[in-house]
């Protein structure tokens, strides 16, 4: 009662102050003339401005300084029960009251949560508890201890509440979170955002409606949403809910069928990719009609790398045929794919590369490409050094010099290695 009559009267002293100065300000300057009351103006708005920059900049300051300190707090006074709970130092089925007893609290109530004051804190203990998860600290197979310890602060009732009641940018956090920890939301929560105008809320919610189900539910991967607004996010959220369904032993969705869904080229270079990466040389068939019938430079190149890095030899003869037709980057990449199918019925291909083109980046990608095509390419390659002319000279030096001959030789498999593991990998 008393803290806010002080509080309003504080308010109209303020507010009386700034008319008195306004008056005055107004007053002094009226009878002058136009361009000095325009700089007087001038001088006051940036005056305020700076005013007001001032204290905002402080105020962030002393937020930023009060949320150092109380995740500070939060990690002095649970970090080390956290980081016990989550290591392989502890079971991976501890019980609520082990919990409890690990982070060196006293709860006798069984149905009631353990207090974190406000939301600050609530959101520095969602950080502090995802450290630890991405840290080396926490082990395989102890997600089940974090969801207990997450429950037993009221963190998923929280996040929960957040997504469907906050402002944007905390729903995009608790979304975050959520998917992090891989919690449950309520369906009722998700449809609701899923009439979202953003698109960034609709595809974390999308994202978040997979996680909850377990990945099992795949369907956003066939929407129209996801055809028109596919990112670089989209296919390293996918590539990861791949590899946690066959490190779960479930079968692999066939990546063609659903690139055949869409009509962005970019969406569909999203699934050649990915049928590259998990190996799925079954599919490599299917995706002969992308590429007749496709004009996208970068599709054809994407499909030609996965063709070369899988040794589907089928694809050669369309490589070929098509070969001279395409733009210069698509050009040595279909003959980087020859390459690595090493079947040696291309060698010509390399020859009319290298004849026909004067750009001398597709001309020493062709040499390459010979000098790596076995023996008969290395027959060939040498016999174009002895008969190519002065000005030619310069392609085959890279190869005589030990320092540019160690960048030669070509990758015949792909630089990626599925079966290593990470905390967003785990099941």
């Amino acid at each position: 009662m008393y803290t806010e009559t002080y509080i309003i009267y504080y308010l109209k002293m303020l507010l009386a102050y700034g008319e008195y100065y306004q008056s005055y300000i107004f007053n002094m300057y009226r009878d002058l003339s136009w361009e000095v009351q325009i700089a007087a103006a001038i001088a006051v708005a940036s005056l305020t401005g700076i005013a007001i920059i001032g204290v905002t900049l402080l105020v962030k300051r002393h937020r930023r300084h009060y949320m150092e300190r109380t995740l500070e707090r939060l990690r002095k006074q649970y970090g080390k029960g956290i980081a016990y709970i989550l290591s392989s130092a502890s079971r991976t089925d501890l019980s609520r009251d082990e919990i409890i007893k690990a982070l060196c609290l006293e709860v006798n109530s069984k149905d009631h949560q353990l207090p974190l004051r406000n939301k600050d804190e609530k959101w520095l203990f969602c950080r502090l508890v995802y450290f630890f998860r991405i840290s080396s600290q926490m082990s395989k197979g102890h997600r089940a201890n974090m969801n207990k310890l997450l429950e037993l602060f009221g963190i998923r009732d929280f996040l929960e509440r957040e997504v469907s009641l906050g402002v944007m940018q905390h729903k995009t956090q608790a979304m975050a979170m959520l998917r992090n920890f891989k919690l449950y939301i309520s369906p009722w929560v998700i449809n609701k955002l899923l009439n979202s105008k953003s698109k960034r809320i609709h595809r974390l919610a999308m994202y978040l409606t997979v996680i909850s189900s377990s990945d099992c539910d795949l369907n956003y991967f066939e929407t129209d949403f996801f055809d028109e607004n596919c990112c670089i996010y989209d296919e390293i959220e996918l590539g990861y809910m791949l590899q946690r369904r066959r490190a779960a032993g479930l079968k692999l969705p066939d990546l063609a069928t659903w690139a055949k869904m869409h009509k962005k080229p970019d969406t569909l270079c999203v699934f050649v990719r990915l049928i590259r990466r998990f190996d799925q040389r079954s599919s490599c068939a299917e995706l002969a009609d992308l590429f007749h019938q496709s004009k996208h430079k970068k599709l054809i190149e994407e499909i030609s790398r996965t063709w070369g890095y899988l040794h589907y030899t089928p694809g050669e003869d369309d490589i070929v045929r098509t070969l001279l037709m395409q733009p210069d980057d698509t050009k040595v990449a279909m003959m980087h794919a020859l390459v690595r199918m090493a079947t040696g019925r291309s060698l010509h291909s390399f020859i009319e590369c290298y004849d026909n083109t004067m750009n001398p980046h597709v001309r020493f990608e062709a040499l390459r490409c010979l000098y790596n095509y076995g023996e008969e390419g290395r027959r060939k390659f040498d016999e174009l050094e002895q008969t190519a002319c002065q000005g030619d000279k310069k392609f085959f030096a890279f190869f005589h010099n030990p320092i540019t001959l160690e960048r030669i030789p070509l990758d015949k498999e792909q630089a990626y290695h599925p079966s290593v593991e990470t905390v967003y990998n785990w099941a």
